[in-house]
């Protein structure tokens, strides 16, 4: 489907070999947002797939979420400061961190969740702006 400049696919991201499957690692974009999603593998790609540049706004379940439901397994909630620790995950991209936050929310449930955002160093050309 597309529309007004915008694709969608689907696709499964945690099937093949090594318990991954990024269909992006010949595309790069100028932003990718994840919400309510963790699956450890992917971090090093979603942030090679970064334009230089990209932001990066991510924001899903953390340890303590148990209290409160659903995710409680502890493979699904990110560990104390893990955002800000996957922010390195490939050596070869630099992220800058805008804003970071961890801890309780009350909306639209009560939930223990982190927040970033990032930013991909490099530089921005005219046309990426575009």
């Amino acid at each position: 489907m597309q529309a007004a400049g915008v694709a969608t696919k689907a696709h499964d991201l945690e099937a093949g070999e090594g318990g991954y499957d990024w269909p992006f690692a010949e595309q790069s974009f100028a932003a990718i947002v994840v919400c309510n999603y963790l699956h450890r593998p992917l971090f090093p790609h979603l942030l090679a797939s970064l334009k230089p540049g990209g932001l990066l706004i991510y924001e899903t379940f953390a340890a303590g979420n148990e209290n409160f439901g659903k995710p409680s397994n502890p493979a699904f909630l990110l560990r104390p400061g893990e955002l800000l620790t996957q922010m390195q995950s490939n050596p070869s991209v630099t992220m800058s961190i805008i804003a970071y936050e961890e801890g309780y929310v009350e909306q639209p449930k009560p939930a223990i969740v982190q927040r970033i955002c990032a930013r991909k160093a490099g530089k921005i050309s005219v046309l990426d702006k575009l």
